[in-house]
């Protein structure tokens, strides 16, 4: 005989904490939790905890959470609420060793949207607080599929003014991987990290066995250390095999005001008159890490933009793409890459294209705007559109000569420079003060040197400048330049410009972050990504079949892709008139209203035109007994 069982199993659920909640209540909307570390222990995959608008002050760990197959567990800001969640330790001393207001460990598929973390500062005596290492959310163990996104993480301090041996730290976002099992799939998007004192750590870093992982569209401003860090052989890992950050993205994040000037870990201390550390703290740093993409950031008001090398002796990076990124206004650099000193490590196998590097070393301390430091290998530096300002205007420097490049790495840049004023590169150690001696040493023999106007949106991008002040017009010397018919560059399989847009217009690419487009190619662009035409982009094609050709579908706003008849031109009819209306939304195009009282004959409308409301113009045609047909006539100056 066979019995049925009755099984249970657990049902997803939607569960509550709120500050007016009881730690005995069920979780319920109705009956919430008090604190979120309640939530923490109990929530099981596929539960959302709705938190609450309010501020919790409490430490959160989640460990040995979720699973590696079930559905995740998703800790928000309740969408009906408003106001903030913040988790704050506002006041808290924080315990000897590493704590986190937020800590995931051994925890798999957790999702954090929207949450606040804040306020967590060392104190004590400047030897208890070297002891401290206060983080924000904080990320280890044998964990996968972490996912943050819309979350802030502020004012978390190393507040020891004695940090000058660089033992005391403090991380906004730190991923650790720490086990022989790497953290795999982290996503970190849409967060805002700033006002945080760091000692000789980093804002947001990824650090030893971590892989998959992508870090795009956050802002991370006004920190004492660097801003985002992939990191790879500091012993984080329990093999050097996995020690390194890998397989990663960096993209479509914003970076501004990084400076270690006034932090104690490079000789500052916290105050204006004590700003007297070294400035070395980049915007982006890879350190260690390998086989990552970097690109459409707009880094700013940093130390430097962009750095990648290793700190450690006989270690590179390796496989490093950095592109189409702009990158303006840093104190000391722009990009930096290798060791920086002949007993640390480097990079290889990497490249640094069509980025926009603007106006950098405004301390003028020497970095210009592309440094090259020690055991640089198999780099390649192309189609980057490098500008200065400066009367010594110092763009390439390479001065040692531990790493080798491959005549032609370094091609088809574009250097700007003042009308008077002199240049600088160095090649191997040797100073180049003409643009000649420099392509005779490199063999950077395609870029050019100019003093002509970049003819960019903005005619002198400034520190405040926001990305739309660096894209090219269409008079741009960089348009068109950074190559050949005879080699003409094809773009990798997915590579944008910095807007988001294909990456070759008018047949060839441009120089820098920006690909011009005019109005047509951004519209066939963003309809086809076929800026430059193609099948179905052609003007008499329609790709929706709705039987209005594209070139009428642009000159009236409309999407090819879809049937969108409401903005086609139409007639209304009102007091023994009849309203013609139509739109004129590519205004390089001609538009000629024409009325016939037979299909066969057409002459110009006589009634004036006149602008309507959203966009609209319209002419009025008496009613009379004579039949009347009316068209909208567009043609191009140019051939689709």
């Amino acid at each position: 005989m066979m019995v049925a069982m009755p099984t249970t199993c657990a049902i997803a659920a939607e569960r509550h904490v709120a500050i007016t909640g009881n730690d005995s209540n069920p979780g319920s909307e109705e009956a919430p939790w008090r604190s979120v570390q309640k939530s923490a222990s109990l929530a099981l995959p596929g539960d959302v905890v709705n938190i609450h608008a309010g501020t919790y002050s409490e430490r959160v760990t989640l460990s040995n959470r979720g699973s590696t197959s079930g559905a995740p567990i998703t800790f928000r800001k309740f969408p009906g609420d408003p106001g903030a969640v913040v988790i704050s330790q506002n006041g808290v001393i924080p315990p000897s060793g590493l704590s986190a207001v937020l800590k995931i460990e051994s925890s798999n598929r957790i999702i954090l949207q929207d949450l606040e973390i804040a306020n967590y500062k060392t104190g004590g005596t400047a030897a208890e607080q070297r002891a401290q290492l206060p983080a924000g959310i904080y990320i280890n163990g044998s964990s996968s599929e972490i996912s943050l996104s819309g979350c802030k993480i502020h004012d978390i301090w190393q507040s020891s003014p004695t940090l000058n041996n660089f033992n005391a730290n403090a991380f906004g976002i730190a991923v650790y991987g720490d086990t022989a099992s790497p953290i795999g799939k982290v996503t970190i998007d849409g967060c805002e990290v700033y006002a945080l004192r760091t000692g000789a750590s980093e804002s947001v870093v990824l650090n030893g066995n971590v892989t998959n992982f992508t870090v795009t569209n956050n802002t991370v401003h006004d920190c004492n250390n660097i801003g985002i860090d992939f990191i790879g052989f500091e012993g984080t890992a329990p093999t050097e095999a996995l020690d390194q950050a890998r397989n990663g993205i960096c993209r479509g994040n914003t970076v501004y005001r990084i400076d270690s000037k006034f932090n104690p870990a490079y000789g500052g201390n916290f105050t204006t008159g004590g700003g007297n550390g070294t400035r070395s703290a980049p915007g982006i740093y890879v350190d260690g890490g390998r086989d990552i993409l970097i690109e459409r950031n707009h880094v700013y008001d940093c130390n430097y933009a962009v750095s990648a090398g290793s700190e450690n002796t006989g270690k590179l990076v390796s496989n490093v793409i950095v592109r189409n990124n702009i990158l303006h206004h840093c104190h000391v650099g722009g990009i930096v890459i290798g060791g920086s000193g002949s007993t640390n490590g480097g990079i290889t196998n990497s490249s640094f294209t069509n980025n926009t590097i603007y106006d950098n070393d405004t301390v003028a301390q020497g970095g210009g705007q592309f440094s090259i430091q020690n055991h640089v290998s198999s780099v390649t530096i192309r189609r980057n559109l490098m500008a200065s300002t400066a009367q010594f205007a110092q763009f390439i420097l390479k001065d040692n000569n531990t790493g080798s490049l491959a005549s032609g790495a370094i091609d088809w840049n574009l250097y700007k420079i003042p009308a008077s004023g002199d240049i600088e590169f160095i090649w191997n150690g040797s100073a180049k003060s003409t643009f000649a001696a420099w392509q005779t040493a490199s063999g950077d023999s395609h870029s050019t040197l100019t003093s002509a106007a970049l003819d960019l949106s903005a005619a002198a991008p400034t520190v405040a400048s926001g990305p739309s002040d660096f894209m090219l017009t269409a008079t741009s010397p960089a348009k068109d330049s950074g190559d050949s018919a005879a080699q003409p560059f094809t773009p990798a399989e997915g590579e944008k410009d910095y807007g988001g847009q294909s990456r070759v217009a008018g047949g060839r690419v441009d120089i820098g972050a920006d690909e011009y487009l005019s109005n047509l190619q951004s519209w066939r662009d963003q309809h086809f990504a076929l800026p430059d035409g193609g099948i179905g982009a052609g003007s008499t094609d329609d790709p929706d079949h709705d039987g209005t050709m594209n070139l009428i579908e642009y000159s009236q706003g409309m999407d090819p892709t879809l049937t969108d008849h409401s903005l086609l031109p139409a007639t209304s009819f009102n007091t023994g008139m009849m309203r013609f209306t139509y739109r004129k939304s590519a205004p390089e195009l001609t538009y000629t209203v024409e009325a016939a009282s037979k299909l066969t004959t057409w002459s110009p409308a006589l009634p004036a035109e006149q602008t309507g409301t959203n966009g609209n113009f319209f002419r009025d045609f008496p009613i009379d007994s004579a039949t009347k047909f009316v068209r909208l006539k567009v043609s191009s100056p140019v051939a689709w």
